[in-house]
């Protein structure tokens, strides 16, 4: 299984450019499949486009990309239809428009939350063919989830010929991974720290698709972020904050078109800014994080409900909904205690969108905004204060899962015609 590049979790800023024959220092074979890696890409990225916009876009002849789109519709990635002609334009000849052929070629997205799996299969184009929701009981060890990803796979593909067409898997995880390894470092929400997760989806998947598959892990709200720029809200923008999760808060961060990383891949653990330092015990190990003063637990627990439970937002909303003293006061404390960690965000990184991925707050979000957003206001440099948008994820709950089909895709979208399925 060859280890992932720091590409594959790279938002696609700007657009990738078509190559020329005269490409220095490159064989004619290397710049074709560069340039049919970019057509591949567009498509993909963009849905149906017509030989007239690739020819655009690609700033090549009308000739190489009708050489290069008969390339991938061989290898039968894409297929071609043609358009009606255009309304007053006369009887000329209808554009033929370029599209991605969604079941070609799939991958498993696979999310480990900490009580569900999410599994799905997605095409491309991005296309969300199949999926199911697995409960997973309480301190599962790897193994036995991963195990659990395997069975659920081999129910949403039950078919041979379609297991031929995936092309890899993508596994997000609520935690700190490895790049290249495949390892959880530490995913404390789930109890897992050094875990081989990489080769257990890996082991777990070939035993019950009959096929091994190459399989990539990554943070989940990394992976987030790189779906939302690439086909959700943050598609034109250039310094996003993407957030998520539960029963812990994790945070991807885009900065000028590339994804921060760290040293060791570890950046845009925001969950742990300090926000009161006498506050909650946190799974890190310190006190008063912005992830223990704003989860499931912290609103949870001085309303006597179970910050555990898998419907844990339902539960809250209609908590709050019932008002009274208590949930007043939660929501006051645990609403300002979320502002200060936006804010400090906000004040480091200066993004231009906030976005609420899967998980509590997107979902709380429509109720509390209100509460949260004058305290950002006051805490955020003068500057900022005009610039703060806080908003729900475009994609929703599936910009993880979108996102980790996007790194199971990256080598088909980076070689077609070499990962192509046969």
């Amino acid at each position: 299984m060859p280890p992932p590049t720091g590409s594959l979790l790279q938002p696609p800023r700007p657009a990738p450019r078509a190559l020329g024959p005269a490409a220095g220092g490159r064989s004619q074979e290397d710049v074709r499949r560069h340039n049919l890696s970019v057509v591949l890409g567009a498509v993909h990225r963009d849905g149906s486009l017509t030989r007239a916009q690739l020819t655009a876009v690609l700033g090549l002849s009308r000739s190489t990309v009708g050489d290069l789109v008969g390339g991938l519709a061989a290898a039968g990635l894409v297929v071609e239809d043609r358009a009606p002609a255009a309304v007053g334009r006369g009887v000329g000849r209808p554009s033929l428009v370029v599209r991605p052929l969604e079941r070609s070629a799939t991958a498993l997205a696979v999310y480990l939350d900490v009580h569900w799996l999410r599994v799905a299969v997605v095409g491309l184009g991005g296309a969300v063919l199949d999926r199911a929701t697995q409960e997973v009981p309480a301190g599962s060890p790897p193994h036995v989830v991963a195990d659990l990803v395997g069975e659920v796979a081999a129910r949403l593909v039950p078919d041979a010929q379609d297991r031929r067409r995936l092309v890899g898997v993508g596994a997000a995880v609520p935690g700190t991974v490895r790049a290249g390894e495949g390892v959880v470092g530490l995913a404390p929400n789930l109890g897992w720290a050094e875990q081989p997760v990489g080769e257990q989806v890996s082991a777990a998947v070939a035993h019950h698709l009959g096929r091994r598959l190459p399989v990539v892990v990554a943070n989940d709200a990394d992976l987030g972020v790189v779906a939302e720029c690439r086909r959700g809200a943050a598609r034109d923008a250039s310094d996003v904050v993407y957030l998520c999760g539960t029963w812990g808060l994790g945070g991807g961060v885009v900065s000028g078109g590339h994804r921060l990383t760290g040293s060791r891949g570890f950046a845009g653990e925001v969950g742990h800014i300090g926000v009161d330092p006498e506050g909650r015990a946190c799974h890190c190990g310190s006190r008063g994080c912005w992830e223990s003063e704003s989860s499931a637990a912290a609103w949870a627990v001085p309303l006597e409900l179970d910050p555990d439970a898998p419907d844990i937002a339902e539960q809250l909303l209609d908590r709050l909904d019932r008002g009274g003293v208590a949930a007043r006061r939660t929501r006051d404390r645990v609403s300002r205690a979320f502002a200060r960690g936006l804010a400090s965000v906000v004040n480091v990184l200066d993004p231009q969108v906030v976005l609420l991925g899967a998980g509590l707050w997107r979902d709380l979000w429509p109720v509390v905004a209100d509460d949260v957003l004058p305290w950002v206001e006051r805490l955020v440099l003068p500057a900022l204060r005009e610039h703060v948008d806080v908003r729900p994820a475009g994609l929703g709950e599936d910009s993880t899962l979108l996102g980790a089909a996007e790194i199971a895709l990256a080598p088909l979208l980076e070689d077609p015609l070499a990962v192509a399925p046969g």
